[in-house]
């Protein structure tokens, strides 16, 4: 079933000026709001609205102590933001990858598990591999 955090078309990837005005419209939206860390921990809750555009500052903030220059904030629509990604910049792969990488956090009007599947963006952990001397003396 496709998921609409991952099918609705995002009308874009904002600048550090536009991530502004974007608090501004979530402070002022009186809605409710929903987020999720998507990469490990699922840390989930939903906030006021005035809670909400707290909650984006200090992402935006903790981003640009990260890198100046990088981060992504997308949203489906500029106008009426009800679906928020947040890319991290040291979450969202190298330079030449051919994925797209999952949203760090989502923050949506919407419960994020109703939007998106959640499962598909946790990284995928890899057993280690044992190294020469423990597999020829394994057991």
């Amino acid at each position: 079933m496709p998921y609409k955090a991952d099918t609705v078309a995002f009308s874009g990837l904002l600048q550090w000026e536009n991530v502004e005005k974007l608090i501004e419209d979530v402070k002022n939206s009186g809605s409710q709001w929903h987020y999720v860390y998507t990469q490990a921990d699922d840390e989930r809750g939903k906030m006021d609205a005035e809670t909400a555009a707290g909650f984006l500052k200090e992402r935006v903030d903790e981003i640009k102590n990260l890198d100046k220059i990088c981060g992504w904030f997308y949203v489906h629509t500029k106008d009426e933001p009800s679906i928020i990604k947040i890319y991290h910049p040291r979450m969202s792969g190298g330079g030449c990858s051919l994925t797209t990488p999952p949203p760090w956090i989502i923050v949506s009007k919407e419960k994020p598990e109703d939007i998106a599947d959640l499962e598909s963006y946790k990284p995928v952990i890899k057993p280690a591999k044992k190294g020469l001397f423990k597999r020829i003396l394994a057991p």
